[in-house]
Formats: C-alpha cells, structure tokens, sequence
C-alpha cells in the first residue's frame, strides 16, 4: 500500500508545469492585452525588465546602465541607483557594478556610526587604551592606574608599567603621566666627572617632563636670553647640552635660572630636589 501512495505522488508531481518547479525565477502577471493571467520569467542579476511578458512574448530583459544594479533575480522596470563613492574617510571594499551595489567602509583609525565615520577617540596623557578602537567601536579609554603611566596623547597605546631603577641608580618617582626616571647623577658628589653626568642627566630630565609645546617655547626664550650668542639656530634639546649637559660646574645654576624666568616652577623644584646637593640632603 504504501508503495502505491509513493507511485501516485510521483506522478502528481511530474505533472507539474516546469514553470511552477521553478517559481523563484518566475512571477505571476496580467497580460495587458487580454486580462489573462500569465507566468512570466524573472530577469537576471544585472538586468531589469523592459517589458512584461504576454500570452505570445517572454519577459523582456535589459542590462542596468553605468552606476546602477540588480543583485538579484527581479522583476523590476528599473534598475537600483549605487551609493555615492566612498568619502576621503572611507575605503572601498566592493565597486560598483551591475550586479553588486557600491560598499565602503571606514578607514583604520574611524569607526562607524550612524553611516558615518568619526575618527577613534584620543586618549589624553594619564589615561591609556582600554579597548581598542576597530571599524565599528570607538576606543574606551581608562585611567593608569598606581603603578603606570602614559605620556601620549593616543587612540591606541595602553597604559605602560613604571620602569624598574637598577640598585644603583637613583629613583624619582614617575606618576600617571611620567616613567620613573632613573638617574646615574650622585648630587652631593663635588667631583668633575659626577657635576657633568648630573648635568647631562638633568637635560634629560627636563626634555622628559615638559608636558606642552608651550612649555617648551618658555624655556627655549629663557635660555636664548642667557646665551644670545649663537643660539638662534638651536633647539631646545642641543641648546641645554650646551648650556647645561656640557657645563661645569655651574649646570645647575644656569638651568635652574631658565626655569626660573620661564616660570616652571614646578620643574625648578624638581630639578632643586634631585639634582643639587642641598636638594638631596
């Protein structure tokens, strides 16, 4: 018995008109001529219907022109326009073409939202990347905790561990924008190769803890009042070498006068701190 219900099922479907097995490539219309319904067949990718089909005519199908496209098989009398190129923000991921719409993305360092591409945010110094930034979330950015520090402005760099003094060298303190700074200067040392590594030491610590362009200028003006000759052409870094790094003994005294003027007195009692002998007792 059950072998005869299979039989008559096999035969019931290849009874079926080829057009109806194929229904996805195929749509129901009117022909305009004599109201009768009608099966006509789809167009396509990359083409679009000219004109229906009728009792007499198959579906007239027409390739879609420059910057547009049908992705699918349609029956649709024209073809869909693509988007617009992509913005200087953006990169293209697919071209235009008859059968594909335009697909931009946004570039390394954007990410997307509502369709539009805004740069990651930059993470101040002090805090540093907590998640990273892709092409559809915008970077999270967290304090440094006790411990680290960041000393950029970035939309990428994490938080950096503090930098471990060797037993010999002397620690200043880094905090949540500043590594610790391990020093070779012995400051209560009188003797004329230990003033010129503190020296030295002393423009590296600077270079180090100016936070702003603005800083720096401040500096760079004072140090050009005290050494009018032949300083014009140097920048900050090469004019302290010379007036600091490469002087003994008198270092210290020059570059704290700078700070002085400059009005970075914060710095000046840093440097006082660490670097001269009544600082450091």
């Amino acid at each position: 018995m059950f072998m005869m219900y299979v039989a008559i099922l096999l035969a019931a479907l290849s009874a079926v008109p080829c057009s109806a097995q194929h229904s996805a490539h195929t749509y129901p219309w009117k022909d305009a001529a004599t109201g009768e319904a009608v099966t006509c067949d789809k167009c396509p990718p990359g083409m679009f219907v000219g004109a229906h089909c009728s009792r007499q005519k198959p579906t007239l199908c027409q390739p879609c022109g420059d910057s547009q496209y049908t992705e699918f098989w349609n029956y649709i009398e024209e073809c869909l326009v693509c988007d617009y190129a992509c913005s200087e923000v953006q990169e293209e991921v697919h071209a235009c073409n008859a059968t594909h719409n335009r697909v931009c993305r946004c570039k390394e360092g954007y990410f997307s939202t509502f369709d539009f591409c805004l740069r990651h945010t930059v993470c101040p110094p002090g805090e540093g990347v907590q998640t990273a930034g892709t092409r559809e979330r915008d970077v999270e950015c967290e304090l440094c905790e006790e411990g680290s520090f960041s000393n950029v402005s970035s939309s990428t760099a994490a938080c950096q561990t503090h930098s471990v003094c060797a037993d010999n060298q002397t620690l200043i303190p880094g905090d949540d924008i500043h590594d610790t700074f391990c020093s070779s200067c012995r400051a209560n040392s009188v003797q004329p190769r230990d003033i010129k590594v503190c020296n030295q030491e002393m423009v590296r610590f600077v270079l180090g803890r100016l936070h702003t362009g603005k800083q720096t200028q401040k500096l760079l003006r004072a140090l050009r009042r005290v050494n009018r000759a032949g300083s014009a052409g140097l920048e900050l870094s090469a004019l302290l070498d010379v007036l600091v790094g490469k002087k003994s003994p008198s270092g210290l005294e020059v570059l704290l006068d700078a700070l002085d003027r400059a009005r970075l007195h914060h710095l000046h009692r840093l440097v006082t701190k660490w670097f001269s002998a009544q600082g450091s007792i």
